[in-house]
């Protein structure tokens, strides 16, 4: 089956927030007509299955997105750069806080980190997402959240909890102080660029196996969920994904500019990653309706003029915890009722 899988890798939302009533005549459609469910797991467990590889469904995120490349350590993390807001007695992370670092910023960085925090145990190794992978000893294991959560739960109720958990939120600390006086920060704040604050360090555990190599052969799923691996292509720039595809053999590109570019993307099986955060850094005057708008009037409404062609037979939402499949048929659909902007999500 021709299918389009659109995931919004960072969109959580608690009740309804400002500009909750912004047109996003797509995203209305689809969750006024299509078939709804609330996945078992977030995004990233149900893309697995969906490739073909629920094998690798449960592992952490950070040991998937380490495969094909030489892990830094007996445990992987990500580290994840921040720019913090002081509020009233307190930090705050906000949706454009996520920051994502250039090359030769990620090398320097990581080169730098490891040569100050040398034999701590820890190491860093930057990914082409614009983050970091974090190495750590064996053994070291913690509940951790995703950033893209954190505006959701707050940042002290973020932290990590468990028996690593004190070694973490040491590092955390630590890593903090590095970057208040590190040079990096005085030539982003004369280049008009927010502060990196902390790197995040969340989703890690073990290495997958057979992350830390690419795999030697394409592997043969069965069932109608290998069988759409077999044929689809990730694209996106999310670390995770890069991660499966490379330990699944699978096709993954970064996303095409527009719409209009990605024809391939949209007539044949395809999985894109889409980035609300991505859309704040380009427009640091939006806020998250605008920015959700902007997803929806590109690659949501090329989608579902695809599926309206027939250049596809069904188009897969999966935002907010929460997963809409609508086929063509799915247009005869009229008792659900039309809910504006954000509220489609609830």
């Amino acid at each position: 089956m021709r299918e389009l899988v659109i995931v919004i890798t960072d969109l959580y939302l608690a009740g309804a927030p400002a500009g909750a009533s912004t047109a996003m005549p797509a995203l209305e459609h689809i969750a006024r007509f299509a078939h709804q469910r609330v996945p078992q797991a977030d995004w990233r467990a149900w893309a697995a299955r969906r490739l073909g590889l629920a094998h690798y469904a449960d592992l952490p995120p950070a040991s998937i997105a380490a495969a094909g490349r030489p892990a830094p350590g007996e445990t992987v993390w990500f580290a994840s750069p921040l720019h913090l807001i002081a509020g009233v007695g307190r930090l705050h992370l906000q949706r454009s806080g996520r920051l994502r670092l250039a090359p030769e910023t990620l090398a320097r960085l990581a080169a730098d980190f490891n040569s100050t925090f040398a034999g701590s145990g820890f190491a860093l190794a930057p990914l082409a997402s614009g983050e970091f992978l974090l190495g750590a000893p064996s053994g070291l294991s913690a509940s951790t959240c995703d950033p893209a959560r954190v505006p959701q739960a707050g940042l002290l109720e973020a932290l990590p909890l468990g028996e690593g958990a004190a070694a973490l939120r040491r590092l955390g600390t630590e890593i903090e102080m590095w970057l208040h006086a590190h040079p990096l920060n005085e030539m982003r704040a004369r280049h008009g660029e927010p502060r990196l604050s902390q790197l995040w360090i969340w989703g890690g555990g073990q290495a997958a196996a057979g992350a830390g190599e690419p795999p030697s052969a394409t592997p043969q799923p069965r069932g109608e969920a290998g069988d759409a691996a077999m044929r689809t292509a990730v694209y996106g720039s999310d670390p995770y994904l890069a991660g499966l595809a490379c330990l699944g053999g699978l096709a993954c590109a970064p996303l095409p500019p527009s719409p209009p570019l990605a024809r391939a993307a949209l007539e044949s099986p395809a999985l894109l990653a889409l980035e609300i955060a991505e859309a704040l850094r380009r427009e640091p005057g939006w806020d998250l309706a605008e920015a959700l708008a902007a997803l929806d009037r590109g690659w949501i409404a090329a989608g579902l003029e695809a599926l309206r062609s027939g250049s596809i037979e069904r188009l897969t939402l999966l935002a907010n915890d929460r997963l809409w499949r609508l086929a063509r048929a799915d247009r005869l659909r009229r008792w659900r009722p039309r809910r504006g902007g954000l509220g489609a999500l609830g």
